[in-house]
């Protein structure tokens, strides 16, 4: 049962990066329709990932106590969330950002998706 929801976590996991990286391009060239069906499509992800992840910890209580790894794991996840909320947060308001600063945030959110599904699999330390 476990390993059925930690699969499903990480298809959502990915559904939710494509999403936020989608929105993110849609915000940077002011695409209306888009930004609003990324943007809420990634909110939806990110809100699944959220039940499905605390889901797992209730199921694994000493996944909790693995090791640094999943506590790095989880401090990138928040940071992500913060992220995905400001942009959000900042399209529906039509405030503007910087198109320097949706590139570089789209590449660092990248890395950090790409960090989180390698804490995930390895689980290195």
């Amino acid at each position: 049962m476990y390993l059925m929801f930690f699969n499903f976590h990480l298809l959502v996991v990915v559904s939710w990066m494509l999403f936020l990286l989608q929105f993110i391009k849609a915000v940077e060239y002011k695409k209306d329709i888009e930004g609003y069906i990324f943007g809420f499509l990634s909110l939806f992800f990110m809100i699944l990932v959220l039940f499905i992840g605390s889901r797992m910890m209730i199921m694994n209580p000493e996944v909790v106590k693995s090791g640094g790894w999943f506590h790095l794991k989880l401090s990138l996840v928040a940071l992500l969330i913060l992220e995905n909320i400001f942009f959000l947060y900042n399209f529906i308001k039509k405030r503007e950002i910087s198109i320097k600063l949706a590139e570089i945030l789209y590449w660092v959110s990248y890395m950090f998706f790409m960090f989180i599904l390698a804490l995930s699999m390895f689980r290195p330390f």
